[in-house]
């Protein structure tokens, strides 16, 4: 038996436009019916919604079946944590506000086994098809995909030490918390947080990597993908239901 390629790894490192949408409701149910989607990948989050392991297994298992890559976010930089999602079948990880090089190398070796890093070794769990894929140790680094996210100033003044260590592939900018932590609070668009977001991607695309943002206004989507963002989240389960329900009850209430 042999692991299923990392399509969106892939598709990255040949410049492709991977779409993705955010799983922030908890429900295995509801991130089955996005899988079937034909988006690119699936965000399940697990900073700001409310899951534990066992719900984030739940929702890998329930999209196992699609053609989408599961990209998981941790609550935060955790070695331990990296270790038990990435066992439990995660093996795209998403980790917030990395702020400097060397937290992203301590990042880099929690999710690799040794000599290059220091991941725990279990001989079978749910990530190597409990034991079947016999060669999951040795090449497990080549299917892993590490997404860290640019949330604060400091990490947008080191973005390019970020993206120059190995073993990164995404620098993901997190614009709620950027804007918010440059003092325009819901205004990503205001001009200097803007210029923040320009020089996150440059940094990537100068060391190769790949960059990505989440926006859910359609007309910010396609401004970030014009300007060379490839791993886009474009929309959100929570407010999908949350904007179609309004839209909807206020169609028939406008009276």
């Amino acid at each position: 038996m042999q692991e299923r390629a990392n399509s969106v790894k892939q598709g990255l490192a040949e410049g492709r436009l991977q779409l993705g949408l955010w799983c922030s409701l908890g429900s295995a149910l509801a991130t089955e019916v996005m899988a079937g989607s034909n988006c690119d990948w699936l965000l399940i989050d697990g900073e700001h919604s409310p899951n534990d392991l066992l719900s984030i297994m739940a929702q890998l298992q329930a999209v196992g079946g699609h053609p989408v890559e599961a990209c998981v976010r941790l609550p935060e930089e955790n070695a331990t944590l990296i270790k038990q999602f990435m066992d439990a079948g995660a093996r795209s990880l998403m980790i917030p506000n990395v702020r400097n090089a060397e937290q992203a190398k301590r990042i880099v070796a929690a999710a690799r086994y040794a000599p290059e890093g220091f991941r725990g070794f279990s001989v079978g769990h749910r990530a190597n098809q409990f034991g079947r894929i016999k060669e999951y140790h040795q090449n497990a680094h080549l299917n892993q995909m590490l997404i860290l996210q640019i949330e604060c100033e400091e990490g947008v003044r080191n973005a390019s030490e970020i993206a120059a260590v190995d073993g990164v592939d995404v620098l993901f900018v997190g614009p709620g918390d950027l804007s918010t932590n440059m003092g325009a609070m819901h205004n990503a668009g205001a001009d200097h947080v803007q210029q923040a977001i320009a020089s996150v991607l440059e940094a990537a695309k100068t060391a190769g990597k790949a960059a990505g943002i989440l926006a859910p206004l359609q007309a910010d989507a396609e401004r970030y993908i014009a300007n060379g963002f490839t791993y886009v989240a474009v929309g959100a389960d929570l407010g999908l239901v949350a904007r179609g329900s309004d839209a909807l009850i206020a169609h028939f209430k406008k009276d």
